[in-house]
């Protein structure tokens, strides 16, 4: 039977889509999750699956991998990349929302490693492959919640990588940069007409599409989909993969005093955009 992989948020035109062909053409069998089976009407193939799956629900997440495993004699390769996008300042940041965000991104996650990281410790092999994002590295302003939840990802999945070595499942951290997909659409802005940052509103907008632009060095996404795939589909998958545009950048931000860092992130946050550029989908 052909190699079996799981991918959360597949929804139609973003990365997760981008990754499920990208396996199907390799020969998997690839379970294509999302919210609803509408957003994966796109996907079609003898070899997909298509399964309703939401992170944020203990019983939905469950029930999908209960049918894979009653389908499949276990998950060879898992790629957590379900996210939820959200732009604002922590300050008008509903508490709600913020928890809806780390909930998605981090808790979304730790589902789906308890379910499936047992079972696959149990047949003493497979693959967990979480999406990060390099704002879990490097802070930027204006997306308080999804740096803190990406960050969050990161700091569990290096330590669930050295911990699974007991029990040879092999972890790797995928850290984008500009990837082009549909999180503009789906992306949630906050600021209230009574926000202390009203004068701002022009650059806090712009986050909303800043990741699309080629001013920032978008990656097309069935190369970032390729190349991930080819990696962690290796006997020896990498522990840490990072492309996608401004990575570069990021490096050498990262190698800098961290209040130089900062300052440099708020400074570039503070130019008023000249347009706001189109989204990828």
């Amino acid at each position: 039977m052909p190699d079996v992989v799981l991918i959360t948020g597949c929804s139609n035109g973003g990365i997760g889509a981008a990754l499920a062909r990208c396996f199907l053409n390799k020969g998997y069998i690839v379970y294509a999750t999302a919210r609803s089976l509408k957003a994966l009407s796109d996907l079609d193939h003898p070899n997909v699956r298509k399964l309703v799956l939401d992170v944020t629900s203990q019983e939905s997440v469950a029930a999908a991998v209960e049918q894979v495993y009653g389908e499949t004699e276990g998950i060879d390769i898992l790629i957590s990349n379900a996210g939820f996008s959200h732009v604002g300042t922590l300050l008008d940041t509903p508490y709600e929302e913020g928890a809806k965000v780390m909930e998605t991104n981090f808790f979304g996650f730790v589902r789906l490693v308890k379910h499936i990281v047992p079972r696959m410790g149990k047949r003493g092999k497979g693959t967990v492959v979480a999406i990060g994002s390099i704002l879990g590295e490097l802070a930027t302003p204006f997306q308080g919640f999804y740096n803190a939840s990406k960050a969050a990802l990161h700091s569990y999945t290096e330590t669930l990588r050295m911990e699974c070595t007991h029990i040879n499942v092999k972890v790797v951290l995928v850290s984008p940069g500009s990837i082009k997909s549909n999180i503009c659409a789906n992306s949630h802005y906050t600021l209230p007409d009574d926000s202390l940052f009203k004068a701002l509103e022009k650059q806090i907008r712009f986050i909303l599409f800043q990741s699309q632009s080629e001013e920032f060095g978008v990656m097309d996404t069935d190369s970032f989909a390729k190349t991930v795939v080819s990696k962690v589909s290796s006997t020896s998958p990498p522990q840490y993969i990072t492309l996608g545009g401004f990575t570069r950048i990021w490096g050498w931000l990262k190698w800098l005093p961290r209040t130089t860092a900062e300052a440099l992130l708020w400074k570039i946050h503070l130019k008023e955009p000249k347009s706001e550029p189109k989204s990828g989908h």
